[in-house]
């Protein structure tokens, strides 16, 4: 808060993508927030464990907590050296080198027809819940238990919020909207969000590139705003899926324009735009 106090906006809003840039009169250093550690950090030296549906098909809390702790220690190793030689991954290219992972894709499998079919754990929202917390606790560093690190080892992301489970049938997932009612939403798609969110702590969450009932997922304030933090009480950062925080407007047309879609996203609960820039860039523009 303080530091947020003594930056200007311009200087606010350029933080609020994967590649941000350093603010060198207030000592802070670029970082690259893009990292797709999903199984194994994303760097050749790296430990890499079974994809997603290997993973679910152990059924087992206590291995899936001991391959996040894994990951966790080897992301924050490689960081570590990274910094220590005045490397923080500034390049996009560098995926892998920071402490902020994409990390878990716990989408559950409803179409055995979509590609990342493999990705993700289970199809079922109880079995999806208990890998998916004890991933996370062990990636951030919190015991398998309900207490929590002093530090963060990592920052954790759930996604992608919510209802994604498709790629291009029947209808690419930039346009995809999906027709959910309340009780499938609650009893399906919500619980693995919520323990990660209430049991596991995490430290941000993913929205998606498809709608839900006409809305963008990563401009709809219910969902965001609503039940992640009026709902569920918790405290941490939404970033979108790359570009899905412009798609409001590009492939959604959701809004008019991309000042709208910028404004919408922001409002709705947004924190951050994975991908481009395109979005925040309009900011200044919405405020104005």
């Amino acid at each position: 808060e303080a530091l947020a106090k003594q930056a200007t906006l311009t200087e606010q809003i350029a933080q609020l993508t994967n590649s941000a840039p350093s603010i060198v009169r207030l000592g802070i250093p670029a970082y690259q927030w893009l990292n797709d550690d999903v199984h194994g950090v994303r760097r050749a030296h790296a430990t890499f464990f079974p994809d997603g549906c290997g993973l679910g098909a152990m059924w087992d809390r206590e291995t899936m907590f001991q391959v996040g702790q894994a990951i966790g220690q080897e992301a924050r190793a490689t960081h570590n050296s990274a910094t220590h030689h005045g490397d923080r991954g500034e390049d996009p290219r560098e995926n892998g080198v920071g402490i902020t992972m994409y990390s878990p894709n716990m989408n559950l499998v409803r179409d055995p027809r979509w590609g990342r079919a493999q990705g993700v754990y289970t199809e079922d929202p109880v079995l999806g819940s208990e890998l998916t917390a004890q991933f996370v606790r062990g990636a951030q560093g919190t015991g398998p238990t309900d207490e929590e690190p002093r530090y963060l080892q990592v920052a954790a992301c759930c996604k992608h919020y919510a209802a994604y489970d498709l790629e291009t049938i029947p209808v690419d997932r930039h346009h995809f909207s999906a027709t959910v009612d309340s009780r499938n939403m609650w009893e399906t798609y919500l619980p693995v969000f919520e323990a990660c969110v209430d049991f596991a702590k995490v430290a941000h969450i993913m929205c998606s590139y498809n709608a839900i009932n006409g809305v963008p997922t990563c401009g709809d304030p219910k969902l965001l705003n609503g039940i992640l933090r009026d709902q569920w009480k918790w405290p941490g950062f939404v970033v979108s899926d790359y570009d899905a925080w412009a798609n409001i407007y590009r492939s959604h047309a959701y809004c008019p324009n991309m000042t709208c879609a910028a404004a919408t996203g922001l409002n709705a609960g947004m924190d951050q735009e994975g991908g481009s820039d395109l979005a925040i860039t309009q900011l200044q523009a919405a405020i104005d």
